[in-house]
């Protein structure tokens, strides 16, 4: 039976896995969770190489090598001097937090009001002080401002308990008694002592995240606020300047954390809809690589996802599930001599399917297709699938024609799969689509280095001649600046409209 994790080890499982999930592809992301689990479980406080090959041995040989490339770039930080040994990348308010009760302090953000713990303890060595100075009754003692008065008044207090005849001072000793009914101002002590022990410790670690409650770094972390100051103020106003579809449910308006910490997106959301771009010719990929160049913002479990959920706002942007079907396709009417079109993607697949089946349009940027196919990436090459499909089309020639992202991946796909269909079906890239996608990607980032970064280190530099027949010179450097700097120009770039 696995061990219980502590507060700390949870916190942490948590960072991990949201991290795996930001490099992870979508059919990955459900791994996330038992890898970060694995990678906290292990023993001591490094983890080598033969505890990585342990943790993704149970996978296929596919996934393994994915999630190897997500652990070592998003979840773990080599130690100098070893070969193949790692440290655990987790946030330090969590060590902090774990060391000493100052730490956790800082690591939550409390204010002064919350710190009055020891200061709290100490009245009841000032109680005392007070009682006896009654007791003496000396009111001149009060008055007194020098400092060497303070003794002399406590001097006679301790006689006066064994003299008690002889004090005049008798008749107030009864109210001695009352002295012991003072315990409680001891046991009010006691609560704030018991609030730095590791039991409270223990509540407030589970509230340490990777940022503070005052500046959040990701949607979980973003706090519900009842009323807030002229901050939060302001910020209500802008959400209010919003279509009011993102504030209906009261969500946005409660959370304005979520705001600030998403205004570029949010903000760029609300212009589409003004500009009615959405619901229509937009998905939520393609709208999510406009707002900030990563295509899955809006991918099942990111922050993006719980965002649109949380106002309740699913489907006003549309979404496009992945189909289930084996290698989908769309062949409007067979024919002799037919022109394919496989598309690594869902999104470009469907736009070229509606404008096919909706449109009843045979040519894509002045190519003739006769049907698209949803090659899915990898899959495609197992079992010579495609050329099954092909053969079910019952032509007499088919030629092939392949668009996908412009990545390590991508391009391995595509030169693998000519090689997997051979020469019985004549193969091209479908270059009308990659000149566009880098002429769009030159528009927006003029140095390669900006695109999108992927995790794809692990993957070997692709042949790119077969990708760049047919671009233009300028555009065949740009592409391959961004293969090798391992960057990516996704598929999503390019909308129906383009098409």
């Amino acid at each position: 039976m696995a061990r219980k994790l502590t507060d700390a080890e949870r916190m942490n499982l948590d960072y991990l896995r949201e991290a795996l999930c930001q490099v992870l592809e979508p059919s990955q992301k459900n791994k996330a969770a038992s890898v970060a689990s694995s990678l906290v479980r292990v023993r001591g406080d490094v983890v080598t190489d033969e505890d990585i090959q342990r943790i993704v041995g149970k996978y296929g040989k596919g996934a393994q090598v994915a999630l190897t490339a997500a652990i070592l770039a998003e979840a773990l930080d080599p130690v100098e001097g070893q070969e193949g040994v790692y440290t655990l990348r987790v946030p330090p308010q969590v060590e902090d937090a774990g060391e000493k009760n100052e730490g956790l302090a800082d690591a939550t953000g409390m204010s002064a009001e919350s710190e009055p713990a020891p200061a709290v303890a100490e009245p009841p060595e000032a109680a005392p002080t007070e009682d006896d100075a009654a007791t003496a009754n000396e009111p001149a003692a009060a008055a007194a401002p020098a400092p060497a008065n303070a003794p002399e008044p406590e001097s006679p207090a301790q006689p006066e308990s064994p003299a008690q005849p002889a004090s005049p001072a008798q008749p107030e000793s009864p109210a001695q008694p009352e002295a012991p009914a003072q315990p409680a101002p001891p046991a009010r002590a006691e609560k704030p002592g018991r609030s730095s022990a590791p039991r409270t410790q223990r509540g407030r670690l589970r509230r340490v995240g990777k940022g503070s409650p005052s500046h959040p770094t990701q949607l979980s972390e973003v706090p519900y606020v009842r009323r807030g100051g002229p901050a939060e103020t302001e910020v209500r106003a802008k959400i209010l300047e919003l279509d009011q579809r993102f504030w209906m449910n009261g969500w946005l308006l409660s959370h304005p954390g979520a705001y600030t910490l998403f205004e570029r997106q949010l903000t760029a959301i609300n212009d589409a809809l003004v500009n009615g771009a959405l619901p229509g010719d937009i998905t939520r990929r393609q709208l999510a690589y406009q707002m900030g160049g990563d295509e899955k913002f809006f991918e099942y479990g990111s922050d993006g996802h719980k965002l649109l959920r949380a106002m309740g706002m699913e489907d006003v942007i549309r979404h496009r599930p992945m189909p289930k079907p084996d290698l989908l396709y769309h062949a409007p009417r067979r024919r002799k001599h037919m022109r394919v079109l496989v598309t690594e993607n869902l999104d470009p697949w469907l736009d070229v399917h509606d404008l096919m089946y909706e449109e009843g349009r045979t040519t894509i940027l002045g190519e003739r297709i006769h049907a698209v196919v949803l090659g899915g990436g990898t899959p495609i090459l197992e079992h010579n699938r495609l050329a099954l499909l092909l053969d079910t089309l019952g032509a007499d020639s088919v030629e092939v024609l392949y668009w996908g992202d412009i990545d390590r991946a991508g391009i391995d796909i595509m030169v693998r799969l000519r090689d997997v269909l051979g020469e019985r079906y004549p193969f091209a890239p479908f270059t009308p689509a990659y000149q566009l996608m880098i002429d769009k990607a030159q528009d927006r980032y003029p140095d390669p280095a900006d695109n999108e970064q992927t995790c794809q280190v692990n993957l070997g530099m692709p042949d790119m001649s077969l990708m760049c027949e047919g671009l233009t010179e300028e555009a065949a450097a740009y592409a391959r600046s961004v293969v090798e700097g391992c960057r990516l120009i996704p598929q999503e770039i390019l909308t129906r409209r383009d098409l």
